[in-house]
């Protein structure tokens, strides 16, 4: 993929919720401030208009612009259906032309959504359609083939996982950023989470908010595997200055 069609595939995995993949994007020097030809909608306009909060903090943090109008003079906050969206932009961003009540015309990838492109890195997508052809075509060769379970391909697929970093709560005023994280101890981790990082202080302790409590990490949990705590969607990492 490259040119206009990564910019496609950024909007495309920015209005599925694909967090890990647009900041892949972000990080390969993709234009985040392209534009669709047809409406002008930004990988940020269809973030914010379909509600995915952590795809449009990544892209603010990247540099995208919250003032690209669209064909129809919309901004991003313009298009927010979100109160917590539409606090993100604050003072960065005007209004413009008002929200869109309904799209006049739904983009295949939304209304049928590719669901790899819904999970998966990119560098996936084309190796994960050339085994689902082999897949098909052993099915075809044998009726009853001998397949991985499912739930040990989850668990293949959830050996690296994206952690939000937050200092002393959670919060937007308070995120540090996002670190994409082996399946290795807790004590590991966190040395990545060093030199990723900046603004962490010196001497802290650690603990996970699972979306609606904080809950310490001690010391006899730092040789634990990081799935073994951080396993829920919600769950973030909290550093707590001693």
């Amino acid at each position: 993929m490259f040119g206009d069609e990564r910019e496609e595939t950024l909007r495309e995995v920015a209005a599925l919720g694909n967090t890990r993949a647009v900041q892949h994007f972000a990080k390969s020097g993709v234009n985040l401030n392209s534009q669709n030809k047809m409406n002008g909608w930004t990988a940020l306009h269809w973030a914010s208009h379909r509600g995915q909060e952590d795809v449009v903090r990544v892209l603010l943090q990247n540099g995208a612009d919250p003032n690209i109008k669209t064909n129809k003079g919309q901004t991003a906050l313009d298009l927010a259906t979100k109160s917590s969206i539409q606090s993100m932009f604050g003072d960065i961003t005007e209004k413009g032309a008002g929200p869109e009540p309904e799209l006049s015309i739904t983009p295949t990838y939304i209304k049928e959504p590719d669901l790899e492109k819904s999970w998966l890195h990119p560098d996936e997508f084309s190796e994960s359609k050339v085994d689902n052809v082999l897949r098909k075509h052993a099915a075809e060769q044998d009726p009853s083939p001998q397949s991985p379970p499912v739930k040990q391909q989850k668990l293949d697929k959830e050996e690296e996982k994206e952690i939000l970093v937050y200092l002393k709560s959670r919060s937007d005023e308070t995120i540090l950023g996002s670190v994409f994280l082996k399946n290795e101890s807790i004590e590991s981790s966190m040395d990545a989470v060093r030199q990723e990082l900046d603004g962490l202080p010196e001497d802290f302790s650690l603990a996970r908010n699972n979306g609606k409590v904080t809950i310490p990490i001690n010391t006899k949990q730092m040789d634990k595997r990081l799935l073994d705590i951080f396993r829920g969607d919600d769950d973030v990492l909290i550093i707590v200055p001693k």
